[in-house]
Parts: structure tokens; C-alpha cells; sequence
């Protein structure tokens, strides 16, 4: 075998048959799908069992319940082959995505390989860019928070490279840490390929976050700092721009005492000209005043149309 979709699986019992079903449903042969029941207190479990026992190409880990990136990680442990896909109990694989991946993979002799991905509405996220792509590029789009790459599922990735301390994330970092898995990989990474077909289905508003908040967002900074260090000269600046979308997200919940005190200290004089003139313009004004224009930005934002491509 060649690839193994690595599926989380945690309380989601609405989803994950319909999930297993498409990962099995692959027009893609050489493959096998690991689902990792992360101590599950609903039928989750139960679920992943059954379809088990009828199809061999399935196989089921129970753990107690450690987060979903131990949960990735004990997947891809367990993964008997050199090439992992990763994708959520909540969303599905379209039929020609391990085709479409491997094939790319293969010709390239590639590190890794990213398709576009869709909501359940159709709308497809694309980063617009094809064949070899660099690394850095990705990582600056990330920072900037553009929701044109996967952060983790529906891309093609080498074990070897994950199993090189990518998965070695904290378990109180339990949002983006997708993306600071993905950071970690691009750094090790030197052949990256973005193809244009569409192979994954996200489905958006399934899952609740709790409030920003400061402690855990300065914990996420020293980690993804690190994790950045190896490209650290190239990508301070979006480094910085990835803080400054994150201080405007404090400020449109009107959480004005952190502005003044870390984010002074962390942004104060490092802004460069790579980071927009209206995000530099919010920082440079008064947090109050501030927050009246980063707030009817972002309403004017949820408003906007989108029409699926």
C-alpha cells in the first residue's frame, strides 16, 4: 500500500459513517484508512467498528480521549504505508482525491501535495497557484489568515516528514493547530505541488470555538516562532501580520485591556511596509477608535456575497 487516510474521530456521530464511506469509496486503490476513535462518548466508536468489520481496507484505533492531534498522531503511527492524508470526521473526501494526489506526488517526486477544498455549499477555496509552489509562500499565506489553503486535510504528505517532530503540538493548543502542524511541515519541506481539481468537502459552521482570549493566543505565538525559526529572516513580517489580524480580533470583542499591553510590546516598531496600510493604520490609532473601523470591516465582510466557483 501506498497512502493511508488517517481519520479523528470524537463525538461525531452524525457524520463519520458518511465520512468512512467516501474514504472508502476512492477510485484510487492502494490504500488503507485508519480512524482513531479518540475516546468517543457517543456512537462514534460503535460506528467505526461496524463498517470495520465489512470492509478490510478499514482499520479502527480506540485511545483515550488526548486531543485531535495525538489522535493524528497515533494514526499516522500506525500507518503501514509512506504517504498520509488526513481528513476530519466532519467532512468528507471527494472519489478522485487520492487518484488526483498520488498521481501528482509520484510524477514530482514531490513532499507534498495540495489540491483546493469546498464547503458543503460548493464554494471552493483556491489558492490560485499551480504546480511547484514554494514553501515560504504557503506559510506567508497562512500568517496573513487567507483561507485559500487546507490547514491540514485533504493534502497529500510524507510520514517521514510528519513523524519529524510535526505532531509534537501541545495539547492545551487545541485551535490552529492544524495550521501550526502545517507550518512545522513546510519548514522541513522542499518540493510542494498545488494542482487545481477540488478534492475535499469542509463542512463550516459544524464545530464551536471559545472566545479569544490573551493567554492562550501569546502561547500560540511562542509556538508557531519557533516553529518559523528555520524561515524565521523571510517570514517575520507576515509573522508579525498574523499577530496584528489576531490583536484586530480582540479589539472587534472589545477586549481592549490586552491591546494596549502585549500587542504594544510585541508590534510596536516592527510593522514593515509588507503589511497592509489599513492594518497598520488600525494599530497606529487608539484601540477604542479603533475598534469602529475593524468592526464595520468585518460586518461589511459577513455581508459580502460569495458565489461558488
Amino acid at each position: 500500500m501506498k497512502v493511508s487516510i488517517v481519520i479523528p474521530v470524537y463525538n461525531k456521530e452524525a457524520y463519520v459513517r458518511h465520512c468512512l464511506t467516501q474514504a472508502l469509496s476512492q477510485t484510487y486503490d492502494d490504500y488503507e484508512v485508519i480512524a482513531v476513535d479518540d475516546g468517543s462518548t457517543d456512537t462514534s466508536g460503535t460506528i467505526c467498528d461496524d463498517m470495520a468489520s465489512q470492509h478490510p481496507r478499514l482499520r479502527v484505533l480506540h485511545c483515550e480521549n488526548g486531543g485531535v492531534t495525538a489522535a493524528r498522531r497515533r494514526g499516522v503511527e500506525a500507518a503501514r504505508t509512506p504517504y498520509i492524508m488526513f481528513c476530519d470526521s466532519d467532512d468528507y473526501l471527494l472519489p478522485h482525491a487520492l487518484h488526483d494526489v498520488m498521481e501528482t506526488m509520484e510524477a514530482y517526486r514531490a513532499d507534498e501535495v495540495i489540491a483546493p477544498y469546498q464547503n458543503q455549499y460548493g464554494v471552493v477555496h483556491d489558492s490560485r497557484n499551480r504546480g511547484l509552489t514554494a514553501p515560504t509562500d504557503i506559510i506567508k499565506d497562512f500568517l496573513a489568515q487567507h483561507n485559500n489553503f487546507p490547514p491540514i486535510w485533504g493534502i497529500l504528505l510524507r510520514k517521514d516528514i510528519i513523524m519529524d517532530g510535526c505532531l509534537d503540538i501541545p495539547r492545551d493548543i487545541y485551535l490552529g493547530e492544524d495550521i501550526l502542524f502545517h507550518v512545522r511541515y513546510l519548514t522541513k519541506a522542499s518540493k510542494v505541488v498545488c494542482i487545481g481539481h477540488s478534492n475535499y468537502v469542509y463542512n463550516e459552521g459544524i464545530t464551536s470555538y471559545p472566545k479569544i482570549n490573551l493567554p492562550y493566543e501569546s502561547r500560540y505565538d511562542e509556538l508557531m516562532q519557533s516553529a518559523l525559526q528555520p524561515v524565521w529572516t523571510d517570514i517575520e513580517p507576515f509573522f508579525r501580520l498574523r499577530q496584528l489580524k489576531v490583536y484586530e480580533k480582540f479589539l472587534d470583542t472589545q477586549q481592549f485591556d490586552v491591546c494596549e499591553g502585549y500587542y504594544q510590546q510585541q508590534l510596536q516598531g516592527k510593522l514593515s511596509t509588507h503589511i497592509p496600510l489599513a492594518d497598520r493604520l488600525v494599530f497606529a490609532l487608539p484601540p477604542r477608535i479603533a475598534y469602529y473601523l475593524v468592526h464595520a470591516y468585518k460586518r461589511w465582510l459577513q455581508k459580502k456575497p460569495t458565489a461558488a466557483l
